[in-house]
Parts: C-alpha cells; structure tokens; sequence
C-alpha cells in the first residue's frame, strides 16, 4: 500500500510539473522540450526508488512509464532526454537485471517514439491513443530475455505478468491527468490570448500595448539601450467607412496589420491601438532608425491595394515617431511625444512622417 500511494504522489506530482513547464516555457519550444525531458527522466529515477520486489531479481515500478509519454507528450528530444537519464539511472542501480532493466527503457521509449509519429499530436488531447500506447509498451517486460533463457523464463513467469500490468495501468493513469493538463493550459493560453489581442486583425491590443511598453521603457532604462515607438493613423478613414461600408474599412485594417507585420522585425511589437490608429514599439532603435522603418512602411501602405466587391482601395498613413529621452524617459511621455508627432504629420498635409520635435528639427517629408 505504501509503494501504491507513493506511486499515485509521484504522478500527481509529475501532473504538476507538466503544467507548470508548459505554462513557463511555452513560448520557448527549446527549453520546454528539454524541461520536459528532464521532468519525465526525473520521474523515471524516482519511480525506480519507489520499486517492489515482485521475485527474485525482478521489481514493479514504472520507471517505463514516463518514458513511453515523453515523446507524445513532450518531443522527440523530450523522449530520448528522458530515455538516457532513465537507463544511466538504471546502469547506476547496477544488479543482475541492469541488461534487461535498460533494454525495457529501450523498448519503452521505442514504443512512444512509434506512437508519436503514427498519431497527430491533436489526438493527444484525449485518452483513445493510451489504449494503444499502453499494451505497447508493456512489452518491456520482453526485456527480461536479454538474460540467458533458464534465468530468464522462470523471471518473466513470475514476475513479467505483474510488471506489464502495472505498466498498463501506469500509462492510463499518467497519460489521462497529462492530457487533461495540457488542455486546461492550452484553454489558458486561448483565452489569455483573446484578453491580449485585437479580434479583428489578430494583432496585439491596446492592453497587450500598455503592458508591453511599461517592461520595454524599464529594461531599456537599467540598460541604457534605446528604443522608439512609432503612431500610425489612416488617413480620411471614416470616408471609406461612409463610402464602401464598414467591411471595406474591416478589409482595409487587416490588409494593413498585415503590412506593419511584415515590415518590422520580430523583436518589435505591432499593436491596434485603438480605432483605425496602431503603434509599433521598437526596442533597440534610435531616433534615425525608427524615422527610416517609418518612411519604408509609409511607402509600402502607399503602395498596397486592398480590394473589395471588385474595387481596388489604397489608403495612405500619418507616422509620428519618438524616442526615450530625458523628457520622454516614461511610457506616458513616450506615448505622448509620438502622438504630438502624429498630429503635425496630419496637419501638414497628411501621407508623411514627422518626428518628436524635442529631440530634433521638425521634419515632414513631403509626398512625392
């Protein structure tokens, strides 16, 4: 009873640790492959701490457990992490059945691998590939015959039957509480999403915006790095609206973020500021460079044409760009600088790119 509750904790507590790697790492698909595998390793070693003396020279655990999830589970590097720290582990226990112990690890981490091609990572979600999955991978118990045969049929007789069982029903249970996991966090990660982002043109919201700039101002202050931030408008949007209808003007801002999208780098963020107004933060960017990103994605909204019920529309945009200097060192004053910016871009005949007149000589580069 004791070596069942602590087995029942060890997968609770591997259950937990499943989520909290997906919930920190999701973005980094690296690092969450090989936490995975480290956590399924780990829970490999601890399930062989926690083994039973089932006959002579033959324990129940389920250190084959883990192992057969962590590919469908995790990934492949995830599986041949969690594999190698099981079967070291083993090597390390030494003992007569050290061969058969590594080969049924093999044979385990073998049988995920397998499952994991053969089945789409979306089934995963639900318990129907565990059915398959887990008699798979009680044919570790085979590795009992990497023993000469009279050691070897008398321990699989006595001892085989148990350990496949046990297997069996290690793999329902831990692969049940890991796909439920995985889809409480991926309902999370939907819904955090939705909170962050604009339904619309599917790019960050002004809530996502503001968290976003309040971090970037910070780090690059302790750094001393610069950073800018651009603020786009449409120019005559509410005539589109009022001439074609709302979902010319709908067509016009998708067909726009996707411009803005493609036209800065990863690192920078392109948010639906609010209305037919978005703004692009961009770390590690001074003055100059944010002028010139500006200018390129002035001229390619020019140049775009979005059409709809048969007619070709083209809008132009107003950019005010700033930058973090001793009078705009908060993302307020930032925000504001730019905005200001924006506003003569408008007054100045519209289709330019004007910057924070506290850092520079106005300029407004006229359309040519």
């Amino acid at each position: 009873m004791t070596a069942l509750a602590g087995g029942v904790g060890l997968l609770a507590l591997m259950t937990l640790a499943y989520g909290t790697v997906l919930c920190r790492l999701g973005e980094r698909p690296l690092l969450r492959r090989i936490g995975l595998g480290l956590m399924f390793g780990a829970g490999g070693v601890a399930a062989m701490l926690q083994s039973v003396p089932v006959a002579p020279g033959v324990y129940l655990d389920v250190k084959a457990v883990p192992v057969a999830l962590a590919a469908p589970f995790g990934g492949t590097l995830a599986a041949f992490l969690a594999a190698g720290i099981v079967a070291t582990g083993r090597i390390a226990v030494g003992g007569a059945g050290m061969l058969p112990g590594v080969t049924g690890i093999l044979l385990s981490g073998a049988a995920g691998l397998l499952m994991a091609r053969l089945v789409p990572s979306v089934e995963w979600r639900g318990a129907r590939p565990l059915f398959l999955l887990a008699p798979l991978s009680a044919l570790n118990t085979l590795g009992i015959f990497a023993l000469p045969w009279g050691e070897a049929l008398p321990a699989f007789t006595h001892g085989g039957l148990p350990v496949a069982l046990f297997t069996v029903a290690g793999i329902l249970m831990l692969g049940t509480m890991l796909a439920r996991e995985r889809r409480r966090v991926d309902t999370e990660r939907v819904l955090r999403d939705a909170a962050l982002s604009d339904p619309l043109t599917g790019l960050a919201n002004r809530r996502a915006f503001f968290g976003a700039i309040d971090r970037e101002v910070a780090g690059a202050l302790r750094r001393d790095a610069p950073m800018s931030l651009l603020l786009l408008d449409i120019d005559h949007f509410k005539e589109v609206n009022d001439a074609r209808g709302h979902d010319a003007g709908d067509a016009v801002l998708v067909a726009l973020s996707r411009v803005l999208r493609h036209g800065v780098r990863q690192s920078d963020l392109v948010a639906r500021f609010g209305g037919e107004e978005f703004a692009i933060l961009l770390p590690c960017t001074s003055l100059e460079g944010a002028f010139l990103l500006a200018e390129r994605l002035r001229c390619a909204v020019r140049e775009c044409r979005v059409e709809h019920d048969g007619a070709l529309l083209h809008v132009t945009v107003s950019i005010g760009v700033s930058a973090l200097s001793a009078d705009a060192g908060r993302p307020d004053t930032l925000i504001k600088a730019a905005d200001m910016a924006l506003y003569r871009a408008k007054s100045h005949g519209r289709d330019r790119v004007c910057r924070d007149r506290a850092l520079c000589q106005p300029e407004a580069v006229p359309v040519t």
